[in-house]
């Protein structure tokens, strides 16, 4: 590990728009493209097609201090609302409030301001063009 503690985790993803990998093994890296969990606040990966479905993913890490990482993924452009609340249901900040277009979206959250405990973050997502939409409530826990 180099010069720290921390591992990071990988996220893989597979490139293959003409739908010709048979297998996938994380042993074998062909059709695989390593994308690192760094310092960038915000990614955007992937093409429309490639996303099917709505989703929030669990922060990482969790608990943590005073730093965290949400991912969400969109699989239409759409209209995107991200925000945190305690335990008491009291907004405590507001991530994301903007269109998005589709894709893969990790973004880092700061709360050193913030007392320790138990915090939730909310989606809303409303695809722009058609009926669809989204929401989903997670779990986070500030440990100082």
């Amino acid at each position: 590990i180099p010069n720290s503690a921390t591992i990071f985790p990988r996220v893989y993803i597979v490139l293959d728009p003409t739908d010709q990998i048979d297998e996938i093994h994380e042993t074998n890296n062909i059709g695989w493209k390593v994308l690192p969990l760094s310092d960038i606040s915000t990614y955007v990966v992937g093409e429309k097609q490639n996303l099917v479905t709505f989703e929030l993913s669990q922060n990482y890490p969790n608990p943590f201090n005073p730093s965290t990482k949400i991912s969400y993924s969109l699989p239409t452009e759409s209209k995107v609302k991200l925000q945190i609340f305690n335990i008491l249901g009291q907004l405590v900040a507001t991530l994301v409030d903007k269109t998005k277009s589709a894709g893969f979206y990790q973004l880092e959250w700061n709360a050193g301001n913030l007392a320790s405990g138990v915090y939730l973050y909310r989606i809303n997502a409303e695809s722009i063009g058609d009926a669809k939409s989204f929401s989903a409530v997670k779990k986070l826990i500030l440990l100082k």
